[in-house]
């Protein structure tokens, strides 16, 4: 079945508008706009594109419920042919659109989609969004504990808690050997830092007990990115996986419990697994391409045996609880095949933990977030070249659109 969505608007509701720069930005994203500045006469394009937004929601049949006028997005491409994006992702309609005069005119039209589902997932996405009451404090805010970092691994460490303070968290606290812990602490303004013993550069076993008292306190923790695989590391793990607080375990986490998946059937905490297919290869003996020919079985049999959430990273993420439920994220893009993506993804998921929202909601929104600072990163860097800190630094400009 064919749809259409219609609009005219009148091009000088725009030129004479006073606030134009300030409603540009509220309905039009940042590729808009760079396009409108291209123009002799912006009006004209603005209020084409304008008309747009308002047939494509005709065409969805919803009107602007659950989404804004700025998840639609009005591109052309190197021919100058007007196409949509909605969510930051093609659909299956045509756009034209004209002016004359004072008028302009746009219609959408294409078959019959049940996009209303998109709709109904960017709002269940902004419904878990943390709310900022103005009273809040930092203590609300979530106490993040990461345990992470090893010689030559200074980086995984910083961007996981880079990206859990960009994600709204209140305090975060990393826990790293002490020969490397004056360097993180000159590259982390604001993430306190916690040095553990450490022999010939590798942690020690009595760092587990050091990290008690953390581990008491701290509302979440995240273990894993940079962490290196030492007698040491897998104490302060099996420590991790005994304390109360839930926890996010990624990178050498995995490859620890991948080697001793005995630590994972009596843990007393809430767990999240974070894996790429390499490490589900290796904690479930399973090959990657058995993995990837079903991602989703692979991710709900490890998350119901272990009674643990699954984050199955890689393109469209599945995320899996152990009562069965699943999630399958559609935000990134290409760019994010990097080093240091997933350091950012376990600070995200981390965060939104400490902030009090449930694993699963954690999970899912955390990678969705993720994916979508990787789509706007990529907006303004293009694919080629991405990199994990170009990500942390959209993660504000993400939460705010996502606010909206």
């Amino acid at each position: 079945m064919i749809k259409t969505g219609i609009d005219i608007t009148e091009i000088s509701r725009f030129s004479q508008m006073k606030n134009i720069e300030v409603f540009k930005k509220h309905v039009f994203t940042l590729r808009e706009r760079h396009y409108f500045d291209g123009m002799k006469n912006p009006f004209n394009s603005i209020a084409a594109a304008f008309a747009a937004k308002e047939a494509f929601a005709k065409y969805m049949g919803s009107g602007f419920r659950g989404f804004s006028p700025r998840d639609i997005e009005i591109l052309h491409d190197e021919l100058g042919k007007p196409y949509i994006l909605f969510m930051r992702k093609p659909i299956n309609a045509d756009v034209s659109l004209s002016h004359s005069g004072d008028c302009a005119v746009a219609v959408v039209c294409g078959e019959e989609y049940n996009m209303g589902r998109y709709a109904d997932m960017i709002k269940s996405y902004r419904s878990m969004l943390p709310k900022r009451r103005p009273n809040i404090n930092k203590g609300d805010c979530g106490r993040v504990l990461i345990i992470a970092g090893s010689n030559g691994m200074i980086g995984a460490a910083c961007l996981c808690s880079r990206a859990a303070m960009r994600c709204g968290s209140g305090l975060v606290t990393l826990a790293l050997p002490e020969c490397i812990q004056p360097t993180a602490a000159a590259k982390l303004d604001e993430v306190m830092t916690y040095p553990l013993p450490c022999c010939d550069k590798i942690l020690t076993e009595d760092a587990a007990e050091k990290l008690s008292d953390k581990l008491t306190s701290c509302d979440v923790c995240a273990i894993g990115p940079g962490l290196g695989k030492s007698a040491g590391a897998k104490k302060i793990l099996s420590a991790v996986l005994q304390n109360s607080a839930p926890c996010v375990i990624d990178a050498d986490g995995l490859n620890i419990l991948a080697e001793d998946m005995s630590l994972l059937k009596e843990h007393r905490c809430t767990v999240i697994l974070t894996p790429h297919p390499g490490e589900m290869s290796r904690l479930t003996g399973k090959s990657i391409k058995e993995i990837e020919d079903d991602r989703t079985s692979a991710a709900t049999e490890l998350a119901a045996r272990y009674r643990v959430y699954v984050v199955l990273k890689g393109h469209e993420t599945v995320i899996a609880a152990p009562d069965g439920e699943v999630h399958v994220n559609n935000s990134g893009n290409g760019g994010m095949a990097s080093g240091g993506m997933g350091d950012v993804l376990t600070g995200v998921i981390a965060s939104l933990l400490g902030q009090k929202l449930s694993p699963f909601n954690a999970a899912a929104l955390g990678t969705f977030i993720h994916g979508l600072a990787g789509d706007i990163a990529a907006e303004e860097k293009g694919e080629y070249g991405l990199i994990a800190s170009d990500l942390i630094e959209k993660l504000p400009l993400t939460l705010k659109e996502l606010a909206r």
